[in-house]
């Protein structure tokens, strides 16, 4: 049997620390919650936690102030920051932060255990990556004293071995763009986009509506899986569409790409 996953709530209000506690409890994860931002960082101090989900707004630290502190103290937690409606605004910094993503306090019980889950997942692909990139650095300096065997006849004739299909896998391809719906990965002209997932989710939708507007109540509900007033909903997709332009345009301030068409939505057009 898998270890359950360690859940840190951090909300200064009981009721929502009582209701996310039971909910995640039910869904397998072992759940820790704590009713302030500094009681959150001095349970860090004695234990590690796979994942949180931490309140923006609290009296004292906030919910921003808790990641910063994480991250400085080398904590890959992943991180889902709790808003309420009347924060939207505020919750935009919280992009900044190297977050995993971000929650309405009204989203729906199964979109919460859904996200908990989502978040699980990449923290545990993000390992994964790192634990390989460390091992072909070891394999890589084992080598380094000599050169490597010769290739029979036989293994330079044979073919390629055909890449493993997975259920749901696709691959989408807009000109230079190409993204992997399975991995979850961009590359642009051949150069990988080191893309949040909710970064890759924007983009994958506009790249299935390519040459076509998406209003920013679509892009909200596509990507986020949220409804939003068409002001709420600019606000929201604006940072994301600034951070992807900086990772996809060669001029993020004179866009080719990513084009804005004013006050309604935005087109991805890549030749």
């Amino acid at each position: 049997m898998a270890t359950p996953a360690k859940v840190l709530v951090v909300d200064d209000e009981q009721n929502i620390r009582l209701t996310l506690s039971a909910l995640l409890g039910r869904a397998g994860h072992a759940v820790t919650v704590a009713a302030s931002g500094e009681e959150a960082v001095a349970l860090f101090e004695r234990q590690p936690f796979d994942l949180m989900l931490v309140d923006l707004q609290m009296p004292g630290m906030n919910g921003i102030q808790v990641v910063e502190a994480l991250r400085a103290g080398g904590h890959d937690t992943a991180v889902i920051v709790l808003t309420g409606h009347g924060s939207l605004d505020t919750a935009i910094a919280a992009m900044h932060q190297g977050i995993f993503d971000y929650l309405l306090k009204t989203s729906d019980p199964e979109q919460i255990v859904e996200r908990v889950a989502a978040g699980l997942e990449d923290r545990a692909r993000r390992q994964r990556q790192s634990a390989l990139i460390s091992a072909i650095g070891a394999a890589a300096q084992e080598l380094a004293g000599g050169a490597p065997a010769p290739a029979t006849i036989g293994e330079l004739n044979r073919p390629p071995a055909p890449a493993p299909q997975h259920p749901g896998e696709r691959q989408i391809t807009i000109g230079q763009l190409q993204l992997d719906t399975w991995h979850q990965t961009a590359t642009l002209g051949g150069r990988s986009l080191n893309l949040t997932p909710t970064e890759f989710r924007l983009l994958l939708c506009l790249a299935e509506h390519a040459g076509q507007m998406l209003a920013y109540t679509q892009l909200v509900r596509c990507a986020q899986g949220y409804e939003a007033s068409d002001l709420e909903a600019g606000e929201l997709i604006k940072p994301h569409i600034h951070h992807l332009r900086q990772k996809l345009e060669p001029d993020p301030s004179a866009p080719r790409y990513l084009l804005n068409v004013r006050g309604k939505g935005y087109i991805l057009q890549i030749d």
